[in-house]
C-alpha cells in the first residue's frame, strides 16, 4: 500500500508537507501542493480513513525521547517544552526508553513528530526504526552522521566563550573539570586562541559515575597558590554539585581563591555556593521555543534538509572575578 511517506520520498519533501498538501492545510506553496497531488495520483494513493481519524486525534501530540541521565538541565528543559507545547495546543509524550522502543510506542499512538536528544552513538536497531517511522524526527544535541534534520548544540563554542571571559578578566591559568567530550576540545581551543598557559595538571578528567571522582577533585583542591590554577571550568551541573560540596568542605573561597564557570544554566546553581555561579550553555527558555518552532514546522519547511547550530549564552554572575594578586 502506498503511504504518505512514499509520496514524501518521491517528492523530496517532508512527511508533514505531504500531509498538509493533501489535506488542504496552509504552509505549502501552490507549486509544491500541485506537485505532491500529481505524484499521489500517479502512485494511486488511497487515504486510509481509519488511520486518518486516529492521526487527527493524535496530530497535536509530540513525542520526546530523553536521555536517562538524572540531570536538572533535562528536567528544566522538559518542563519548559511542556509549557511551550501547552500554549500552542500540543500535548507531550515523553519516553526514556531505548530510542527504538520509544519510536515504536510513538508509532503505535500515531505520533508523527518526535524530538530525540542524541546522547550516544546511533545503534543499528535505532537506524532501522527511523527508516520505518512514518513521521518527522528532530535530532538535538549532537549531529548524527548522515542525518539532515537536526539542531546541534555548540558545546565546543560554549566552553570557548567561558575561556574568553576568564582570560579577559586576567586569568592566565584556567583549569578544566569534566569528561573527554567536545567541551574539552573547546577548552583546549580557547587556551590556544587566547595564548594562555597549558598544563596537563590543570585538566581533571572525571564525571559523576567515576569511582575516583572525589579523589581527583580533592587532589585539585589540595593544591595551593601558585600550584593551582586561578580559574576553573566545570563541564556539567551534575559534576558541579559534587565539586561545590567538596570546595565548601575545603574552605576554598569562590571567587577570591578560584573563579568558577559551569556549563549548564539551571536555577539550582544560584544557591549552591555562597555566590551565584557564572554559567555558559543554551538558554533553557530559548531552546524550548526553538525546539517547538522547529518540530511544528512553523517556518513552512518543505525540504528534508534542516541543519542549524544552537549558540550558547554566557551569563556572568558573582563566581568570577579578576585573579587575586600573589
Amino acid at each position: 500500500m502506498i503511504t504518505i511517506k512514499d509520496i514524501a520520498k518521491q517528492a523530496g519533501v517532508t512527511y508533514g508537507t505531504v500531509s498538509r498538501a493533501l489535506n488542504d492545510e496552509p504552509g505549502v506553496s501552490e507549486k509544491t501542493r500541485a506537485k505532491i497531488r500529481a505524484i499521489a495520483e500517479q502512485m494511486n494513493y488511497v487515504p486510509n480513513l481509519a488511520a486518518k481519524r486516529m492521526v487527527d486525534r493524535s496530530a497535536n501530540c509530540i513525542g520526546i525521547i530523553w536521555p536517562k541521565f538524572e540531570g536538572l538541565f533535562f528536567y528544566r528543559l522538559s518542563e519548559r517544552i511542556q509549557q511551550e507545547a501547552s500554549g500552542r495546543g500540543y500535548r507531550i509524550m515523553l519516553s526514556v526508553a531505548e530510542p527504538e522502543d520509544a519510536l515504536a510506542s510513538f508509532q503505535e499512538h500515531f505520533i508523527d513528530k518526535v524530538i530525540h536528544w542524541v546522547y550516544a552513538e546511533e545503534t543499528a536497531s535505532f537506524a532501522a526504526a527511523k527508516q520505518s517511522f512514518h513521521g518527522t524526527i528532530l535530532e538535538v544535541g549532537y549531529r548524527p552522521n548522515g542525518h539532515t534534520f537536526c539542531l546541534e548544540i555548540d558545546r565546543k563554542g560554549a566552553v570557548c566563550k567561558a575561556v574568553r571571559h576568564l582570560a579577559e578578566l586576567g586569568h592566565r591559568r584556567i583549569a578544566f573539570l569534566g569528561a573527554r567530550t567536545d567541551k574539552l576540545v573547546g577548552y583546549t581551543q580557547g587556551l590556544v586562541d587566547f595564548d594562555l598557559e597549558y598544563s596537563p595538571d590543570d585538566i581533571v578528567i572525571t564525571k559523576p559515575s567515576d569511582p575516583r571522582m572525589e579523589h581527583k577533585i580533592a587532589a585539585f583542591l589540595d593544591k595551593t597558590h601558585p600550584d593551582r590554577a586561578t580559574a576553573l571550568i566545570v563541564d556539567s551541573q551534575g559534576l558541579m554539585f559534587e565539586f561545590a560540596k567538596m570546595a565548601n568542605a575545603a574552605n576554598v573561597r569562590i571567587p577570591d581563591q578560584l573563579s568558577l564557570v559551569c556549563y549548564d544554566d539551571v536555577p539550582e546553581l544560584h544557591s549552591m555556593l555562597p555566590v551565584p555561579i557564572t554559567t555558559v550553555g543554551p538558554n533553557v527558555d530559548a531552546l524550548a521555543r526553538r525546539l517547538m518552532d522547529t518540530i511544528t514546522e512553523q517556518d513552512g519547511r518543505e525540504s528534508d534538509r534542516f541543519e542549524q547550530i544552537v549558540e550558547s549564552v554566557l551569563t556572568v554572575r558573582q563566581s568570577t572575578q579578576a585573579p587575586s594578586p600573589p
